[in-house]
């Protein structure tokens, strides 16, 4: 199981999407405030860190793919299960950078009226769940590939 590379890079995209939750993803600015954009909220940067809104559908998606990543890694004897919990967890992760990268800003940000027009400067979050991504990619890569070898040597006996 630890000697696998699928083991690795799926522990990897886990910890990454860990790491994700805990540092903000970037700062929206208005001509008035400045904000700090997390995975749980957005909060006035002010040292009091006022609640202005609630982003608890990015940290739900980010827990999700996390946990995924890591119970798929003990599927270790059923490999076909173990392709179908990827998938599920490609589709999450995608479907949290669009909901960080997208949603939130283009269509709940703008209906708040503290962030009315905000202009978001964002830190590596895109890159961050990109590698997150792709460690996953690379898992269902590898997986495959162990899958082959198998049916191969089940043909030659």
């Amino acid at each position: 199981m630890i000697q696998r590379k699928q083991t690795i890079y799926l522990f990897f995209a886990g910890l990454v999407t860990l790491v994700l939750l805990l540092i903000p993803f970037g700062r929206l600015y208005t001509d008035v405030a400045g904000f700090q954009y997390t995975a749980f909220a957005v909060r006035d940067i002010t040292p009091d860190k006022t609640f202005i809104l609630s982003t608890i559908g990015n940290a739900l998606l980010l827990i999700t793919t996390s946990a995924l990543s890591f119970i798929t890694i003990f599927m270790y004897k059923n490999r076909k299960l173990q392709l179908k919990l990827i998938s599920i967890n490609m589709l999450v992760i995608l479907a949290a950078i669009f909901t960080i990268m997208i949603v939130y800003p283009r269509f709940i940000f703008p209906e708040n009226a503290d962030l009315k027009g905000a202009v978001i400067s964002y830190n590596y979050t895109f890159l961050i769940c990109f590698v997150s991504a792709l460690g996953i990619y690379l898992a269902k890569k590898a997986i495959v590939r162990d899958e082959a070898i198998v049916r191969s040597a089940d043909r030659l006996r």
